[in-house]
């Protein structure tokens, strides 16, 4: 079965097993480890004499109590990277074995902070340089092939990239029509590649008119 918080994946087999763990824990403790796994999230600081403390009546030795706040944080982190509801949170929790009342104590914080979380995520994601001041000029060279002339189009790119504190730095490069062709098919189907998508195929930019050179 596949699940949102998963990132539409099955879940692992170590969080269905620590799903049961959690299940040891009162609906309330589960409610206020939840509030110090996301307060490690939002601030890097969690309290370990409070962890200790909810989880220490729960007859868990240290590895189940380390395993508990592991579920947790991949729980809040996933659901809100994938920004899902917390009703839809909830239900698949309780698909996966989770009691109804801990669902809802862990949905209540995670609704509660869900936009900070997504704030802090975003901060720390990766972010790739941007470019931009693109220039490019089409060259035909003429080869001997046996004994005819062919002419061979050779682009050339320049551009800059723009990465932070950094500053800006230019980008040389050239390429036969062959790999021209390769590149630019992969852009559309490579989603990954979102920065050179949305940077490179728009109406105005000079990468779609070469494609109309070669392509269309």
């Amino acid at each position: 079965m596949k699940f949102r918080f998963c990132g539409d994946l099955d879940a692992p087999d170590w969080l269905l097993a620590e799903i049961f763990t959690l299940s040891k824990i009162s609906s309330v403790r589960v409610k206020l480890l939840t509030a110090q796994v996301i307060s490690n999230i939002i601030t890097g600081n969690i309290d370990f004499k409070k962890v200790n403390k909810l989880v220490g009546d729960a007859t868990l030795d240290i590895t189940e109590k380390k395993a508990s706040l592991e579920a947790l944080y991949f729980i809040v982190s996933n659901a809100a990277k994938y920004d899902v509801e917390d009703n839809q949170l909830m239900n698949e929790l309780q698909q996966l074995g989770l009691p109804k009342e801990h669902c809802e104590s862990l949905g209540r914080s995670y609704k509660e902070y869900k936009p900070k979380l997504h704030s802090v995520l975003a901060e720390n994601t990766l972010k790739l340089s941007s470019v931009h001041d693109i220039q490019w000029r089409v060259d035909c060279i003429v080869q001997k092939q046996g004994q005819i002339d062919v002419s061979l189009p050779v682009v050339h790119l320049r551009m800059k990239k723009t990465s932070g504190s950094d500053g800006s730095e230019d980008l040389l490069f050239s390429m036969p029509e062959s790999k021209f062709r390769a590149v630019f098919t992969g852009m559309y189907t490579n989603n990954q590649l979102y920065l050179f998508y949305s940077c490179f195929l728009t109406a105005s930019c000079p990468f779609q008119k070469l494609a109309e050179l070669f392509l269309l």
